[in-house]
């Protein structure tokens, strides 16, 4: 018998079915090698795996990033956390696989950060649109592999989910309002129907990037899509508010942000809704396969979260005017969403 979601104050929330539940089950370390013949090891490993990659065809370069993925991630979840944080800034960033790899405008993207972080709008839109036909062959192979990766289709899936749950909340009232925080460049917008028949009454793009605000203005003129520039720490300030709000979400910030913040921003977004209205909040989860491919050579970092740590997003969220809270996975089980409904 599944038990009810619990607060941080011990009161029970009503709970709506889990889809997709998973109970993760940690596997003990294994004995790690001294940080310095762990080291050896791994260089040899990639020295070995880099010249196949380098000759090889599509078959063998598709091989070589499955063995390259899986390998990294088996090191990491070995390894300290500090020894890990040693490889990727001491020998990863070092070794020719990384210019290699680098071939692939996904993965250098990430690495070079013109937006000035990693997880950027441009970013992203690699994995929404298939740009392989634009690179020379390594490049366009390791691409595509990135393209077709778990977590890659639970970026497009989130997209997807969005986008119903932006219809759902037109449906429900005509007069609907929705708010994204962080937006991006908004991709799930284009995918609405009650946005392209402007059968909500307002939604907000909340961005603090104005090159993602302006792609925004220029897909969207005139409708019911109102950017707005802002950053997270001017919604913690209260500087930036919103009120009587149907549905507001936040696809991809969560991943940057502490526990503390993240739940404070929770909280805050909770209180943003009209009676009726629902938060959706998503994080991935522990670890995805791709980690450590995106640690190593992408220099992508993100904060993992599993049902436990969802949970603790309602900390500072006011028991008593939540009506329902869902957590659910995607089909991948990479994405886990907390949905709260306000009574």
């Amino acid at each position: 018998m599944r038990q009810p979601i619990l607060s941080v104050h011990g009161a029970a929330l009503p709970v709506a079915p889990e889809a997709n539940h998973l109970i993760l089950v940690n596997a003990p370390r294994e004995e790690a090698l001294p940080a310095e013949e762990a080291f050896t090891e791994a260089r040899e490993w990639l020295d070995r795996l880099h010249s196949r990659m380098m000759q090889g065809p599509d078959e063998t370069l598709h091989a070589g990033m499955t063995a390259l993925h899986g390998g990294l991630i088996k090191r990491r979840r070995q390894w300290s956390p500090e020894v890990w944080k040693r490889f990727c800034q001491e020998l990863a960033r070092k070794h020719p696989m990384r210019p290699f790899l680098h071939q692939c405008p996904f993965t250098r993207h990430a690495f070079e950060r013109p937006r000035g972080y990693a997880g950027d709008a441009a970013l992203i839109d690699y994995l929404y649109m298939d740009h392989a036909a634009d690179e020379l062959h390594a490049g366009r192979e390791i691409y595509r592999y990135m393209h077709g990766q778990p977590s890659a289709r639970s970026v497009r899936e989130r997209r997807e989910l969005l986008a119903r749950m932006m219809d759902e909340t037109a449906g429900r009232r005509p007069d609907g309002r929705v708010l994204s925080v962080a937006c991006g460049h908004l991709r799930e917008a284009e995918s609405s129907r009650a946005v392209a028949e402007r059968r909500l009454q307002e939604l907000i793009a909340f961005d603090q990037d104005p090159v993602s605000l302006a792609e925004i203005s220029r897909l969207h003129p005139g409708g019911v899509v109102r950017p707005v520039c802002g950053s997270v720490r001017s919604l913690l300030a209260g500087k930036a508010a919103f009120q009587d709000l149907d549905f507001a979400y936040s696809a991809g910030l969560y991943d940057y942000l502490s526990d503390s913040v993240a739940a404070r921003l929770t909280g805050l977004l909770f209180q943003m809704l009209r009676p009726g209205g629902r938060l959706l909040v998503a994080n991935f989860a522990v670890h995805p396969p791709e980690t450590g491919y995106m640690e190593a050579f992408m220099d992508w970092w993100l904060t993992y979260r599993d049902e436990d740590g969802m949970r603790d997003l309602l900390a500072e969220t006011p028991l008593e005017q939540v009506d329902n809270v869902r957590l659910f996975r995607d089909s991948q089980d990479n994405v886990i969403y907390l949905e709260v409904t306000r009574r």
